[in-house]
């Protein structure tokens, strides 16, 4: 999934951290030093050469992500291409920035059908006066995101699988597919039974509120997936700031089958966790 990639801002000036209440935004049209740089900015990444899209950044966004490499990483983790891309509006926000909305044609892969995707995103970048300098602020994206290898753990033909973890701020959003191979109706009920543990012991307890972007909505009701059933959605922990754990282990629980007498947990195999960039 892509959700970074495909939101957009509807408010330009809480995308550039405006004080509130702020100015209101106007529309405008970009320097030509303001769109050079967002032209340097969107073909970096269109390249891959992530470093000199991130020194582009703020200095506020460059100290989200702590370094090039967990910049790098959340476009890598989904292996996100971006073709040609056009300016669809500018809107002003006072006193030193502006909102440039652009269309992309990308390309990425879909991590729910495992497979490679195209789409046209609609995608809001800030574009800010930093001491005499434009720098970009890109926000919506963890500050580093990992897809495993391997990590799997099936029971009785009822498989869940780790596709990708997205560190934020405060919490880590763990992307999972959940796919009944059996013959019977399967349910799952994640929400306060599944744990989450760190090399160090620590458990990290699911985040469980109305906010759709912190609940997946599906899972917290309890998911029931009939034969040949597959859902791919969000299970989110509450962590640490900065939360940088050497390994994870999840254990999703609990699942009860259709005639079932007991229900059962499914523990999946150790993650390990890559050093985050410095």
């Amino acid at each position: 999934m892509m959700i970074s990639r495909l939101m957009f801002a509807a408010c330009a000036a809480l995308l550039l951290g405006a004080a509130s209440p702020p100015p209101a935004a106007r529309s405008g049209t970009l320097s030509a030093a303001a769109r050079g740089v967002l032209d340097a900015y969107v073909n970096a990444l269109g390249a891959g050469r992530y470093g000199d899209a991130y020194a582009l950044l703020t200095a506020e966004e460059r100290k989200y992500f702590g370094s090039p490499a967990n910049y790098a990483s959340t476009f890598s983790a989904d292996r996100l291409k971006i073709g040609k891309y056009k300016l669809l509006r500018v809107e002003v926000v006072p006193p030193n920035g502006v909102v440039a909305v652009v269309s992309e044609d990308v390309q990425f892969f879909d991590h729910a059908h495992q497979v490679t995707a195209t789409a046209t995103a609609r995608v809001a970048y800030g574009l800010i006066d930093e001491h005499g300098k434009i720098r970009v602020k890109d926000p919506y994206h963890p500050w580093r995101a990992v897809a495993p290898k391997n990590a799997t753990a099936d029971v009785d033909g009822y498989r869940v699988t780790i596709r990708k973890l997205s560190f934020f701020t405060g919490r880590l959003e763990v992307l999972l597919t959940f796919a009944n191979l059996s013959d019977a109706t399967v349910t799952a009920l994640p929400y306060g039974r599944s744990v989450l543990k760190d090399d160090a012991g620590q458990v990290q307890r699911l985040i469980a509120t109305k906010i759709a972007g912190l609940t997946d909505k599906n899972l917290y009701l309890g998911l029931r997936l009939a034969a040949s059933g597959q859902y791919t959605g969000a299970l989110t922990f509450l962590t640490a700031d900065r939360y940088a754990p050497k390994s994870l282990q999840l254990t999703v629980g609990k699942m009860l089958k259709d005639g079932g007498e007991e229900p059962f947990e499914l523990t999946l195999p150790v993650v390990p966790i890559p050093p985050a960039g410095q």
